[in-house]
């Protein structure tokens, strides 16, 4: 049993973890997000701009969950138990990213500045079973491009943020943290394909 494969889905479980700290309350991602919505969208109404900020929240959850099962999926498939193939391999995946959407909104109850939801464990779950529909139908390749942009869009819309912060002389608190980490997971998935693509050597 191969450790490699079971790195990427734990880290991205940090990653998750970090993301479900008070530092990503509705309050502080609005203090910096709602102003840029107001700077793209100047007609919009504060309703309108609240809305656009809960809707890029849950987007959020769904994208995030969809890219862990896709790795605990890769990762019961390269390295999981013998006794697991084919469903075996889905279910294992999509009861692990259940099981951490639980623990997730356990973990931002605890926190104090945020609240557990029941709803964002089935806006998870929605999202571990997209993408772990696509790769049963065999959309592997499907799943690799939504992968990759999501990811490029990860590493260039958070710089592009920076970028808008730094020239505004606003605070860029967590992105001078997540985009380096954006770039890194970027140029990993894409040393990843290039291993896969090589095959085994020797």
């Amino acid at each position: 049993m191969r450790f490699g494969p079971w790195i990427p889905p734990l880290a991205w479980m940090g990653l998750i973890f970090w993301l479900s700290t008070g530092t990503f309350s509705a309050e502080e991602t609005g203090s910096w997000l709602l102003p840029l919505l107001q700077a793209l969208f100047p007609w919009a109404t504060p309703g309108q701009l609240e809305f656009l900020h809960w809707l890029g929240r849950k987007t959020a959850h769904v994208v995030e969950y969809a890219i862990l099962a896709w790795l605990w999926q890769r990762a019961f498939v390269k390295s999981g138990p013998p006794a697991l193939s084919g469903s075996g391999q889905g279910l294992a995946a999509f009861g692990s990213t259940v099981a951490y959407a639980i623990f997730d909104e356990l973990h931002q109850g605890w926190t104090g500045q945020r609240t557990a939801s029941a709803h964002d464990v089935v806006l998870d779950a929605f999202g571990g079973g997209v993408a772990l529909t696509l790769t049963r139908w065999g959309w592997r390749g499907t799943a690799e491009r939504l992968t990759a942009l999501l990811l490029w869009f990860a590493a260039g819309g958070g710089s592009f943020l920076l970028l808008v912060n730094v020239l505004a002389g606003a605070p860029a608190r967590w992105l001078w943290g997540s985009v380096p980490l954006a770039w890194i997971m970027l140029w990993a998935w894409h040393h990843r394909r290039r291993l896969d693509r090589s095959g085994p050597r020797g």
